[in-house]
């Protein structure tokens, strides 16, 4: 497997880790051993890392595991990035999937009008967008078209990362959903809220059940997504709400939805992204 960093870019320089082998070892052991489906061919994808608001912690770490998830999966070949200059139609057009890691407040990382266009025309084009925790705090007003694409704009966590909260599994037969082995789980991590988001333009996988929770959010129906997939265009979307915790990380069936997520959007997984109704009444 070649991973590569850009010659402009010196990755994750300005973050620290306390304990970093101890944390890698502790994500190469939770990471699963092989891709579900191996490629037909190799799949290159650019992953971005920059917050232009809030800085997670978690960035480095989300990095590392998807750096470790390529070299032991040979699912996809990384390129890693914390500056805009490869987000061209140039730049673009070496790449099959862009995976935005933690990246807060993109409006203001993509200012200018061909960036924008040159982003959401390759998804539209049939290539592949993937997003972790922040990646949707960002777009609007700014950029409403990238929380269109996205799917919903962070609007606050209720849910807040010190907590542990319940969750649930809306689309149990989805191949992306292969890793939950049990309909309701319960892990620590913060949980957003979206504006505007729109249930029927996405497939939920992943619902917080908010009822057994003592926060109130801003959903009347209590609909609170945390992964889902979606089309845009003739490409395929994934984003994740988990991965604000460094230890999101290194769980095992959350890292193998994630390595299922990827695969789905980059086209190796079959499964539908045509909406379905909330699957409890909440």
């Amino acid at each position: 497997m070649r991973h590569l960093i850009l010659p402009f870019v010196l990755c994750l320089v300005s973050f620290s880790l306390a304990n970093p082998k101890d944390e890698e070892k502790k994500i190469f052991e939770a990471m699963p051993s092989n891709p579900s489906v191996v490629p037909e061919k190799v799949r290159k994808v650019l992953i971005y890392s920059h917050p232009s608001g809030f800085k997670h912690g978690s960035i480095p770490t989300g990095a590392k595991a998807l750096r470790l998830m390529a070299e032991k999966t040979n699912a996809f070949e990384p390129t890693f990035s914390n500056t805009t200059e490869e987000f061209t139609d140039r730049g673009l057009s070496k790449y099959d999937a862009i995976i935005f890691n933690n990246c807060t407040h993109v409006q203001k990382a993509f200012t200018e009008k061909e960036q924008r266009e040159a982003i959401l025309g390759f998804i539209k084009s049939g290539k592949a967008f993937i997003g972790f925790h922040s990646a949707s705090d960002g777009g609007m007003p700014q950029w409403q078209e990238y929380t269109d694409m996205i799917g919903g704009c962070f609007a606050g966590h209720p849910w807040n990362a010190g907590g542990k909260w319940p969750f649930f599994v809306e689309d149990p037969k989805h191949p992306v959903n292969s890793a939950f082995k049990e309909t309701e789980f319960m892990i620590s991590d913060e949980i957003y809220q979206y504006k505007s988001y729109d249930r029927s333009k996405l497939r939920v996988l992943i619902g917080l059940d908010s009822t057994k929770t003592d926060k109130k959010g801003n959903s009347k129906t209590n609909d609170y997504p945390v992964s889902w997939v979606s089309s845009y265009g003739r490409g395929k979307v994934f984003y994740s709400n988990f991965g604000h915790n460094k230890a999101t990380w290194w769980t095992p069936f959350l890292l193998q939805h994630f390595l299922d997520g990827i695969q789905w959007a980059l086209g190796d997984i079959k499964g539908p992204s045509k909406s379905i109704p909330q699957t409890r009444n909440l």
